[in-house]
């Protein structure tokens, strides 16, 4: 029963197992949601966004568990002495500072909410997709393209196809 815990002892392993707590308090919370008329419905329920949402979360909530418990593992196996350098983050976090990657990321995401009304909302969503990855270090080029063309597509395909949501399209695509 010991090594269940200690591969758990993991801030990713915690904060999945937060998420994933949060996200069965609020998936019990839409069961009370008031039934809506047929004729109102559309034949979308209205548990059916909240729980969507909260699904996902979930799911990314096991999947940061698993990868804390994956990591811990790996840590235990791995060499007890390794050689450690001073990083930018290092150095940060001896200071109390959040590291130079969170500022990078706000400032990302101050600058999307800046191109929503210029370029519009999937345009924006995929220009993050991009930015993002690339920021927090990611390298492998496909898989970015793939994201970016893949996440904007099927939140267009859910909301504007399959629930009739439309986004902003931007003065750019106006002018078009």
């Amino acid at each position: 029963m010991k090594r269940p815990l200690h591969l758990l002892a993991n801030r990713d392993s915690l904060a999945g197992l937060a998420v994933v707590c949060v996200c069965a308090v609020a998936w019990w919370l839409t069961a009370g949601f008031d039934e809506v008329p047929a004729i109102l419905s559309q034949n979308v329920p209205p548990t059916f966004f909240p729980r969507l949402v909260i699904g996902t979360a979930a799911l990314l909530g096991g999947l940061l568990v698993v990868g804390g418990i994956r990591r811990r593992a790996g840590e235990a196996a791995g060499p007890a002495n390794a050689e450690e350098t001073s990083t930018p983050h290092d150095r940060a976090r001896q200071a109390g500072l959040p590291p130079p990657v969170f500022w990078a990321t706000a400032g990302l995401i101050a600058t999307a909410g800046v191109l929503i009304p210029l370029v519009g909302t999937l345009l924006t969503l995929g220009l993050v997709a991009i930015a993002l990855p690339l920021l927090w270090g990611e390298r492998r080029v496909r898989l970015v393209i793939a994201l970016a063309l893949g996440l904007p597509g099927a939140i267009y395909v859910v909301f504007t196809v399959a629930l009739g949501v439309r986004f902003p399209v931007g003065l750019v695509w106006n002018l078009l």
